[in-house]
């Protein structure tokens, strides 16, 4: 419980009790709050927290100004589940996000942007990665999301270095110079820096001997930046600012080298500080807490009150007092146990296909025994969950290129949510499941054959698993196997429909030129989830039919729910495109190329804009764009040959029709359009013989 000098102070300050001055403006009475999440940073790799091997300056500055839990604890070691329960107060089993990738957060779902906007606060957001994306629902409330889309190929480290801390730093500092001084604010900022893979920027790298604590150093030196600022503007005795962690990363901890699947301290046991009025400086708790006391904690410091529905406590009388935790990523993904962990003051119990105990030692859990069947260990951990119920939050829908995005981070991002729980545990088999991350991770890479090796070897770990079957899949349509690919997803949706595999259907259909294949799976993934990723494929799908009235009103009906969805300009380009309106069609290939500067649909349609536009060139570049972005698009193959015949281009319209040449030798559209790329290299010759013989005259015929 709370150190009575703690209460002393709470009972005569108080959270919310500030008196009705101005400062710059704002009352007092509602203070400015700020929300740091670092993500995958373990506690024990902080200063504060006893660590003296790495460089946390800032936020050992935090701790000593402000109050420091020891003993805090993440609902989950996943991303967005976890930050769903920052946002709602809730278990995961409660908000019904319980993986990363398969759900996001209910639109019924009460966050803390929602609630301080109500009461009179701007509230935004800075976020940095794929997993923080609008696109999971943790938007729901902020006044501005800031959450830009990556360019580049959709690999974890290309995405890393779009947003390192210090860009994002400087989109809230930014920000912050550009507020006026007549509202409270609530600012959500989330770093990313510290996920695998470490790559910390000098100096950091060289001064430190670990990666992840040079990842951790630089993202703790450019939050002093905002420390800094935050306090000039709200001053440090007048607001509140909060930092903790998503989830922690294992490092080898439980034979896990990344996190995700299991739970010991590496996983989720995070650093949780929080400075302001009420809090004493330098103080250390042990109060076992967890990530759903964070939202009822801040939610009363402003004076606005927790709602019913919430799971947590105020962290100022002590917060919960244990915390629960639970992966279900295993069961998804891989058919395993369920991991479930129930932490309090004496230690942690942990149950999968069987349980385990391991006593607290000070701060921490060192060391865990099996348990025998029978143990009553477990009495509290069912308690608890049966006081929550269980539920899942509705299905999100993944495009190939947002698949490929998250499974290139280490996720599988396609799961079974009506698996049944397996009868193999997650630590049983802990040695086989970092292969699944280094497949997907070899798969972004566009390292296939390295990627189908370990795919095999996971096939003899766990065979028939639903991950590693996705895995196959996904090599197969990177290889341009589509045929199969296709037979690999089609297995799986049977096993789990959901509109991310219904998405993927059909996105092999387009890559093969088949729109009626194409038009069944758009409408299978939007009778699964009514996505606009969905109603942009059945759009798309209408117009390359040849039926533009009902490509027209699929683009009203997506206009009206999706307004400035950058698959809603594509579809507006495509179609003023049909009715030559040629500069308002670049105007919105432009915008939905911005919006989605990844997609090979984006870089195809601004092709065929500029093509129409009599900028060839141009037109060839980006449809080479699109080739590289996906490498066996059909139709993008088939339009860059004729693109580069009509240009003269002969030799490379070859080298770009030749591959799907080779790959559908019983395709006679696909034969005879080589078969003409072939033939235009000779009359080419011949052209160009032509061009040089009249060029040699034009330059002689006043020599005589």
């Amino acid at each position: 419980m709370l150190r009575p000098l703690l209460v002393a102070i709470l009972v005569l300050v108080g959270g919310c009790c500030f008196p009705e001055t101005a400062l710059l403006g704002v009352s007092r009475s509602k203070p400015a709050i700020l929300l740091v999440t670092i993500d995958t940073t373990r506690a024990d790799r902080v200063g504060a927290y006893g660590y003296d091997k790495g460089q946390t300056k800032t936020l050992d500055r935090l701790a000593a100004t402000g109050t420091t839990w020891m003993r805090a604890y993440a609902s989950t070691p996943l991303t967005i589940p976890s930050q769903a329960t920052l946002f709602t107060g809730q278990a995961p089993p409660t908000h019904g996000v319980r993986n990363e990738g398969d759900f996001r957060l209910s639109a019924d779902a009460i966050t803390l942007a929602e609630r301080f906007g109500q009461a009179g606060y701007r509230t935004m957001a800075f976020t940095s990665s794929f997993t923080t994306q609008r696109r999971w629902g943790l938007d729901q409330g902020f006044d501005l999301y800031h959450d830009p889309i990556v360019e580049g190929n959709p690999s974890q480290l290309q995405w890393r270095e779009q947003r390192p801390a210090d860009e994002v730093i400087d989109d809230v500092l930014g920000t912050l110079d550009a507020l006026p001084d007549d509202a409270p604010v609530f600012a959500w900022v989330h770093l990313f820096d510290p996920h695998w893979p470490y790559d910390p920027p000098e100096p950091y790298a060289s001064e430190l001997d670990d990666p992840y604590d040079g990842e951790i150093a630089f993202a703790d030196a450019q939050l002093a930046r905002l420390i800094d600022a935050w306090d000039e503007r709200y001053w440090a005795d007048a607001s509140y600012v909060v930092v903790t962690a998503p989830q922690g990363e294992s490092l080898g901890q439980g034979g896990e080298a990344t996190h995700g699947f299991l739970l010991h301290d590496g996983s989720i046991r995070v650093p949780l500080i929080i400075r302001g009025p009420g809090f004493a400086a330098g103080q250390q708790l042990s109060d076992v807490v967890s990530h759903v006391d964070i939202a009822p904690t801040l939610l009363e410091l402003a004076g606005i009150g927790a709602h019913r529905g919430m799971d947590g406590s105020d962290l100022r009388y002590g917060g919960s007092g244990f915390a629960y935790s639970e992966s279900l990523a295993g069961q998804y993904s891989l058919g395993l146990a369920p991991i479930y962990a129930y932490t309090n003051d004496e230690g942690r119990y942990v149950e999968g296909a069987w349980g385990s105990y391991g006593a607290m030692v000070g701060h921490e859990i060192r060391r865990t025994e099996k348990l025998q069947d029978g143990h009553r260990k477990d009495r509290r951990l069912h308690r608890y969950q049966r006081s929550l119920g269980e539920q899942l939050a509705p299905e999100v829908s993944l495009d190939p290129q947002a698949l490929a995005m998250l499974s290139a981070m280490g996720y599988l991002g396609a799961g079974d949510p009506a698996a049944k729980a397996g009868t193999v545990d997650p630590r049983s088999v802990i040695d086989a499941i970092p292969l699944t991350w280094r497949a997907r991770e070899r798969i972004g890479a566009g390292l296939l054959l390295h990627a189908q090796g370990l795919a095999n070897e996971l096939d003899r770990s766990l065979p028939d698993a639903f991950g590693v079957k996705l895995i196959h899949a996904q090599i197969d349509h990177r290889s341009g196997r589509l045929e199969d690919a296709r037979t690999g997803f089609f297995e799986l949706y049977q096993r789990a429909p959901s509109s991310t595999l219904a998405l993927q259907l059909a996105g092999i259909g387009i890559a093969r030129g088949d729109w009626v294949d194409a038009g069944y799976w758009y409408d299978e993934a939007f009778a699964q989830q009514p996505s606009p990723e969905a109603m942009a494929g059945q759009a798309r799908v209408a117009r390359l039919r040849g039926d533009i009235q009902l490509a027209e009103d699929r683009a009203a009906e997506f206009l009206v729910r999706y307004p400035d969805h950058p698959e809603l300009a594509l579809v507006r380009a495509e179609l003023l495109l049909e009715d030559r309106q040629l500069e308002a069609a670049l105007d919105e290939a432009l915008f939905g190329l911005k919006g989605a500067p990844w997609s090979p649909w984006a870089h195809m349609t601004l092709g065929e804009v500029f093509w129409e536009l009599g900028r060839p060139d141009d037109a060839i570049e980006e449809m080479k764009e699109a080739l590289r972005r996906d490498p066996w698009q059909a139709p993008v193959r088939m339009r860059l040959t004729t693109a580069l015949v009509d240009m003269w281009r002969a030799y490379e319209a070859v080298r770009v029709i030749g591959p799907l040449a080779k790959n559908a030798p019983d395709d006679p559209e696909i034969q005879e359009l080589f078969q003409l790329a072939r033939n235009s290299i000779t009359a080419g010759q011949r052209h160009q013989i032509r061009r040089d013989r009249a060029r040699w005259i034009r330059q002689n015929r006043f020599r005589r």
